[in-house]
């Protein structure tokens, strides 16, 4: 079983040595953790170790498309890998041939892309990294990516298999596609961008070790803002130790490096997300075309209820933007490299490309932006609701801000 041993710094190397005294050949160490695969017995003489803080559990993570959604992908996957149940597959997956498309184009005027655009606000200058199932190399939107790299187990290519973190990376970042819909463009189109692939197997898993070496190689390559359309769910009856949880503790260590911009989860009423309940990160939730929040965001858990959780909301359902992989073929009605899909990952990258925007225009201001900025200016003057955060996300919103 794997687990995170997390240590005091100034006792790295004898901690280390006695791992090896006890037998146990440590996997990687990223932060202050060490990951092992040892027995669960094994935890006591662990925890035991002069040095050792604590030993946690290592934690499964996914992509926070909405979950009728990654069920349908898991059970697409088995049937075309089949050559009997192949074409039932391809069948089923045309039954949503009817549904809603909201095109990029239009969902970006939702969070006022556009209005930073007539002002020649695109992004430009501003580092954006997506943490996610990784890149579409043959993708057919033109990406300004500058750094990609692979922090999963067995998959060093950075690939993306599943089509998830393409879809993110091309809502931030794409510039205009002409679509058998009508067109789509990026929120943020000439940032500069990185692709990190810490999920993936094809269904977009990974675990805290990938996210955390992934969050690590980020902010070494100098990231202003990092999203992440990711999370592991925590339920309506379970407390969460933000003060433990590896990946929290370093959205908190990490906050005054970068934004950290996180999916709020997308299992309804109740529930809450790790590592979207770290106080520091942005939590979006998703909205439809209508403006109503999606019945999937996850919300009102006690503790996103006490941290003001979710922070704010963006388009997230039935959104169109480049794809590949599973997803892609499973949504092949949308066209090839197309998907148009839902959930608070979709409204995510479109919260991230809003604030590359702030960053951009405060900087021609003078003024460079502190991820305590970032909650001010989503906060000044703003009521808070359970289900919407501090309302849906506008470039506008810093123009108040630095005119206070």
């Amino acid at each position: 079983m794997r687990y995170l041993v997390r240590v005091q710094p100034e006792m790295m190397e004898r901690v280390q040595a006695e791992l090896h005294n006890l037998g146990i050949r440590p996997i990687s160490k990223v932060f202050d953790y060490i990951v092992v695969d040892v027995p669960p017995d094994m935890v006591a003489k662990i925890q035991a170790i002069p040095g050792v803080i604590e030993v946690v559990r290592e934690r499964v993570y996914r992509i926070s498309v909405v979950m009728p959604v990654e069920k349908k992908l898991q059970q697409f996957i088995k049937m075309i890998s089949n050559p009997l149940t192949a074409p039932m597959g391809f069948a089923w997956s045309a039954q949503m041939k009817e549904k809603e498309r909201w095109l990029l184009s239009e969902s970006r005027k939702v969070v006022e892309a556009h209005i930073a655009e007539q002002e020649g606000i695109t992004g430009k200058g501003v580092k954006v990294a997506v943490l996610d199932t990784g890149w579409d190399r043959f993708s057919l939107q033109k990406v300004n990516l500058a750094y990609t790299s692979s922090t999963m187990e067995g998959q060093p290519d950075v690939m993306d298999e599943n089509g998830h973190g393409d879809w993110c990376i091309t809502c931030i970042g794409g510039a205009e596609l002409r679509t058998p819909w009508g067109l789509i463009k990026g929120v943020a189109p000439n940032v500069t961008m990185a692709a990190i692939k810490c999920l993936g197997y094809g269904i977009g898993s990974g675990s805290n070790s990938s996210v955390l070496r992934a969050m690590a190689e980020t902010v070494a390559w100098g990231a202003d803002v990092i999203s992440m359309s990711l999370g592991s769910d925590i339920k309506p009856n379970e407390r969460h130790n933000i003060e433990s949880c590896p990946l929290c503790r370093i959205v908190k260590g990490l906050s005054d490096q970068a934004i950290f911009v996180i999916a709020a989860g997308n299992s309804g009423i109740g529930y809450a997300s790790c590592p979207g309940i770290a106080p520091e990160a942005v939590t979006v939730a998703a909205i439809n075309s209508k403006g109503d929040v999606a019945d999937f965001v996850s919300r009102r858990h006690p503790q996103y209820m006490a941290l003001n959780k979710p922070t704010v909301s963006a388009p997230g359902v039935n959104t169109l933007s480049s794809c590949c992989g599973f997803i892609d073929v499973m949504e092949w009605m949308d066209g090839v490299k197309l998907a148009a899909i839902s959930g608070t990952s979709m409204a995510t990258p479109h919260a991230a490309g809003v604030i590359a925007l702030w960053i951009e225009y405060a900087r021609k201001k003078g003024v460079n932006l502190t991820t305590r900025d970032i909650h001010e200016c989503i906060r000044q003057g703003r009521s808070w609701d359970p289900d919407y955060g501090y309302g849906v996300i506008k470039y506008t919103w810093i123009k108040e801000y630095l005119r206070r």
